[in-house]
């Protein structure tokens, strides 16, 4: 599996494999898009370009508890021959976990409809599970 950034939305503990990430972004103030569907919650001016956020809770239909003001947000790496670039916002970044491919589980049944279907694979760690996002089917 390789390296995985770990990140917090509302206190459950998801991971990006690492070779995706461009930067991790802290204090981003972002415009809103009128009319955009309610997971996509603006745009902001990263260095000159345009860069999509993303509110993956919202998409992934996780509960929001006591919805924090997330300004920080975690840019991925756009693909070759592709101008758009995209990122989501998370409550606070954790730790790069190493993972061998063993420790990689099938998401358990009880991870069932929206949340579900964007969890990749689960990791049980020492004291909390690491869901594994997929990013294809997110964006």
């Amino acid at each position: 599996m390789g390296k995985v950034l770990s990140f917090y939305i509302n206190d459950s503990l998801f991971g990006i494999n690492i070779t995706l990430i461009r930067e991790i972004n802290r204090n981003v103030e972002y415009t809103p898009v009128p009319d955009a569907k309610p997971y996509i919650v603006g745009l902001f001016n990263m260095r000159g370009q345009v860069v999509t956020l993303f509110d993956i809770s919202k998409l992934m239909g996780i509960n929001d508890q006591g919805h924090l003001q997330r300004t920080t947000c975690i840019i991925l790496k756009a693909p070759a021959n592709d101008p758009n670039q995209i990122g989501f916002l998370i409550d606070k970044p954790g730790d790069v976990i190493d993972l061998d491919k063993e420790e990689c589980e099938i998401p358990p049944a009880n991870v069932v409809g929206i949340e579900g279907e964007y969890i990749k694979s689960v990791v049980k760690l020492k004291d909390r599970l690491l869901m594994i996002i997929d990013p294809d089917k997110i964006f």
